[in-house]
């Protein structure tokens, strides 16, 4: 999960937190704000509280950043909170250059980082940028110099509709593949990943919505709330994990990714159940499109949860043999989280068909092995 502005009470992270259990945050943190630092201590007293890794994604001036980032260090000393990682970024890089373009004259990411590791020596610091891998592509880090990778993930870069977002995930496993080649040796973390775009790198500002239209670059897209971001979550995650990113972190506390606070939004249950599966090799069943699936061995060896999804706004067939299907729970789109669907479960154990509603999503708990028998 993420937190981006800083800006919401600290009793509403508190309730977000309790109800995700996430294992970390990323939190952009511009140094350029004044009031950043006074914002960030609170938060991450709260995170260590709740035992949850605070990485640090900061953007820090063009020119000189030395002071902001001796006195950031010196604020993280004073309350004796040390982050999980960090990654350093001059505010101009946050923009998209092109390769036979003008770049910018000041400080560099590979120069950043170097005035970054004096300061802490011994703290997990990447290489990479806080925007898409676009960016990354073109500014690429020495391998040699970084203790983790990173780049974010928006599926509105270019179009918006719901086929397109979807179709999306399709290139995830390349871009994994790409960005592992640029720093085989480390680990590989993903950042921002939501139906939207946090900034807009080629451009001066993002696109402005009100939270009803689909259109490209916005920070307010009206699919967050519901089940076509949990769906999409399911896709991305299963993706991703399985072709070797170590880490990804999905939609945030508060705006502009919000998963919603005394109630969740699907895609809220959704990071919740994941984050109780972090650490558990995740295995991805071969299902036919527009299906999609996520499975891992539960705390009992003997028992696996599978999830699986569907991309698409048409109803898909799901058919289960030779598979112990001890529970079956749909994911309710009003957010009220997994809800049993016990008739579902024993057509599925009698040998029948379900179909899965557009961009539902349901929850099995089956006696290990998993077979491929789940189709």
């Amino acid at each position: 999960d993420r937190l981006f502005d800083l800006d919401p009470t600290l009793e509403r992270l508190s309730r977000q937190l309790e109800a995700v259990a996430p294992r970390h945050l990323d939190v952009l943190l511009d140094l350029r704000d004044p009031l950043t630092l006074e914002r960030l201590a609170g938060l991450m007293s709260l995170a260590s509280e709740r035992r949850v890794a605070i990485w640090l994604y900061v953007v820090c001036e063009d020119s000189d950043p030395g002071r902001s980032l001796a006195a950031l260090a010196r604020r993280l000393e004073s309350v004796s909170l040390v982050p999980a990682g960090m990654l350093v970024t001059p505010a101009a890089y946050l923009k998209s250059h092109q390769p036979d373009g003008d770049w910018p004259s000041g400080t560099s990411p590979d120069q950043a980082l170097a005035a970054a590791r004096p300061l802490w020596p011994e703290l997990t610091l990447g290489g990479g940028v806080p925007t898409y891998f676009t960016e990354l592509n073109r500014c690429r880090p020495d391998p040699t110099t970084i203790d983790f990778i990173t780049h974010a993930v928006s599926p509105i870069v270019h179009a918006a509709d719901d086929r397109s977002v979807m179709e999306t995930l399709e290139s995830l496993p390349d871009i994994v593949a790409s960005c592992r080649a640029l720093a085989p040796d480390v680990p590989y973390r993903i950042t921002t990943t939501a139906i939207g775009a946090w900034t807009n790198p080629y451009g001066e500002k993002l696109t402005p919505n009100d939270g009803t239209q689909r259109v490209t670059l916005s920070d307010n897209d009206p699919r967050q709330s519901g089940l076509f971001a949990a769906a999409w979550a399911v896709g991305f995650v299963a993706r991703v994990a399985c072709a070797g990113v170590d880490a990804v972190t999905l939609s945030s506390l508060g705006p502009p990714f919000d998963i919603g606070a005394d109630h969740l939004y699907p895609v809220g249950h959704v990071i919740a159940g994941l984050a109780r599966a972090s650490g558990r090799p995740l295995r991805q069943l071969q299902l036919e499109h527009p299906l999609t699936s996520l499975a891992w061995q539960t705390e009992s060896s003997a028992v696996s949860e599978v999830w699986i999804a569907n991309l698409s706004a048409d109803a898909a067939p799901l058919y289960i043999e030779g598979v112990d299907l001890l529970e079956l729970s749909r994911l309710d789109a009003m957010g009220d989280g997994f809800q049993p669907a016990p008739s579902r479960q024993a057509c599925l154990r009698a040998g029948g068909t379900d179909r899965l509603a557009g961009f539902e999503i349901l929850r099995l708990r089956v006696q290990c092995p998993i077979s491929d028998a789940i189709r």
